[in-house]
């Protein structure tokens, strides 16, 4: 029965503060979706991912040319010979993989264009998420997507004070 109550409790009290705060929400693909900007960076990026995805054919091509060529000769070739043209297949497939590794990697070029692009389309979507969060009154935006707060009032940000505290925490270790 006591937990009865002190769920009672707690719900009516989590009632009382969520009615004090004006909270709405967005989806934030939805949003990426209509813009016509996002479409033309789209087009850019597959651009580039064509000229990527071709740039890398034509090594794989060189490479299996170079192995059809070596498989051929390799019982006619000397020693040295063979070494070397062993030796260049390795550089050419450690080529192949450092090729990958900057154009479409995690820290690839592909993913800077990216981000290089977005850029002035994300700031324009905060910029529209603040407009409409002061004039509507809002207190926060969450992005249904991530689950994170897209727009707060000032005054409820704690970064400050929570950088102080860790400030005065980490005096009184010293």
């Amino acid at each position: 029965m006591i937990k009865l109550i002190n769920k009672i409790v707690v719900l009516v009290f989590l009632s009382v503060l969520v009615s004090e705060f004006k909270i709405g929400y967005l989806n934030a693909d939805k949003i990426l979706t209509e813009l016509d900007e996002v479409r033309q960076v789209q087009i850019q990026l597959e651009k580039e991912q064509r000229k990527i995805e071709s740039d890398y054919m034509n090594l794989e091509m060189e490479l299996d040319s170079l192995f059809r060529s070596y498989e051929q000769q390799k019982m006619l070739m000397s020693e040295e010979r063979r070494k070397k043209l062993e030796k260049t297949l390795t550089d050419k497939q450690a080529e192949i993989q450092r090729f990958q590794a900057e154009k479409v990697g995690p820290q690839g070029e592909i993913y800077k264009i990216h981000d290089q692009l977005m850029a002035p389309v994300y700031a324009k979507i905060d910029e529209a998420i603040q407009k409409v969060g002061k004039q509507e009154g809002y207190d926060y935006i969450f992005n249904v997507v991530s689950g994170g707060i897209v727009y707060a009032l000032p005054q409820y940000d704690l970064t400050d004070l929570v950088v102080k505290e860790l400030e005065k925490i980490s005096e009184t270790n010293e």
